[in-house]
């Protein structure tokens, strides 16, 4: 399940995808680096596994690849 009422939304799959595609529609991003970032501007307590599931959930619907260099792409700005 993508929205958990129990949780804090700072803690769900769904909050940590959109703001992940916040960021990289601004910018590339290493997924290390991208997590970091995460942690530091976000949710300091983000489970790295939540974060994984979010980026999974960008790839099923097409919003986020991979560049040749190998960062972290937004593919539409909608």
């Amino acid at each position: 399940m993508i929205i958990d009422r129990d949780s804090r939304p700072v803690d769900t799959v769904y909050y940590t995808s959109a703001y992940i595609l916040n960021l990289v529609s601004k910018k590339s991003y290493q997924v290390e680096k991208l997590y970091e970032e995460l942690k530091r501007n976000c949710n300091s307590e983000l489970d790295y596994t939540i974060f994984i599931l979010a980026l999974d959930f960008l790839f099923l619907l097409e919003k986020v690849d991979f560049s040749l260099e190998g960062d972290l792409i937004c593919l539409s700005n909608s």
